[in-house]
């Protein structure tokens, strides 16, 4: 009996052991899936998209990602109720998703209160809470579907940068107030923003760009709280590397030689009668030697600074704006595209 209960037990453990490596490929599998789904997806190639997170499901049911891709897929081929069905499938997986689960609810609420076409139709709106919320990739979900829905919607298009400029993404966010403008020509708000967050590009859009007093004021305080931080600001970035290097490593150098002198010369007073001449001239030379080093340091460390300082006024960029608006004008509030009135969030966009 005891050597059948072993036999049976070493038959079990070698047929996990055989298939660990299988399992270990099939994540490996479907991770390789997933990742091609998230640039077809990217690439707005949705049918694609679905037929990749779906073999990435198959190859894995444990993977969240390709159940949470699968939906977002379905989701902008506004497929809403087998997206909603996915969407909570992750959510078992992964119950701790709170950003999913608050998405799962909302879409759940528009699709019972109208089907498809509700949340749709309400597409533009759920991106302003989003965005509002911070939840960026939901939001961006939101105004692509007010996008295909309506391609003309100028204030989605501006969400949509809004979202972009948020996550640091320069290039789409230039890209969907470009063609926000394209729409809506009259929005000055968003010329204003524009002509100050990148002028070329607000020129290649038609907008009339004129050159103000320089904008020393944000690159000074950079500097002084972060050598080189304001010529990197300035568009200088290995200038600011090597002068904030440069800095800090000079006042390392002043902190570390006074800290060593010191306790030289804590020493060299410490010592009495009995103490040989060496050990005097030892800790003497020590002290001595850091002094002088220390002396250095602390004039090179001043002069950096000061350069630093110096430099990140001389070479500020001049101040740009809309020809027609004054410059730092306060463009209008629509700019911040949110129906709850949240200036904060719309400051915070205009002048960071």
């Amino acid at each position: 009996m005891l050597r059948n209960a072993v036999l049976a037990f070493a038959v079990a453990a070698g047929a996990l052991l055989c298939a660990r490596p299988a399992m270990a490929a099939d994540a490996a599998l479907a991770s390789k899936w997933v990742a091609y789904g998230q640039q077809l997806y990217a690439q707005q190639q949705y049918d694609k998209a679905v037929t990749a997170f779906s073999t990435a499901a198959k190859a894995n049911a444990a993977d969240v990602a390709a159940w949470t891709g699968l939906g977002n897929a379905l989701y902008a081929k506004r497929d809403y109720a087998h997206a909603l069905t996915y969407y909570k499938y992750a959510l078992q997986l992964n119950p701790g998703d709170s950003r999913l689960a608050a998405f799962v609810q909302q879409v759940a609420a528009a699709t019972a209160g109208g089907g498809a076409q509700s949340a749709g139709g309400d597409a533009y709106s759920l991106g302003n809470r989003y965005y509002s919320a911070r939840q960026y990739p939901y939001a961006i979900q939101e105004y692509n579907a007010a996008l295909a829905k309506n391609p003309n919607d100028a204030r989605s298009y501006q969400g949509l940068g809004n979202c972009y400029y948020a996550q640091g993404n320069k290039p789409q966010a230039v890209e969907a107030y470009k063609r926000a403008l394209q729409i809506n020509p009259a929005n000055t708000g968003l010329k204003a923003f524009l002509a100050r967050y990148s002028p070329q590009d607000a020129q290649a859009a038609g907008v009339e760009v004129a050159s103000g007093p320089k904008d020393w004021v944000d690159p000074l305080w950079r500097s002084a709280v972060l050598p080189g931080w304001g010529q990197g600001y300035n568009g200088e970035s290995t200038k600011g590397w090597i002068l904030g290097t440069l800095t800090v490593g000079a006042l390392a150098g002043t902190v570390g030689t006074y800290i060593v002198g010191s306790a030289a010369e804590n020493q060299y007073n410490s010592y009495g009668a009995n103490t040989s001449q060496a050990q005097f001239d030892s800790a003497y030379s020590t002290w001595d030697t850091m002094a002088q080093i220390n002396h250095v340091c602390a004039i090179g460390f001043l002069a950096l600074y000061t350069f630093n300082l110096v430099d990140a006024i001389v070479d500020a960029k001049p101040q740009t704006h809309a020809i027609g608006l004054a410059p730092g004008e306060t463009p209008p509030m629509q700019l911040g595209l949110l129906d709850n009135g949240l200036v904060g969030a719309k400051f915070d966009l205009l002048k960071f």
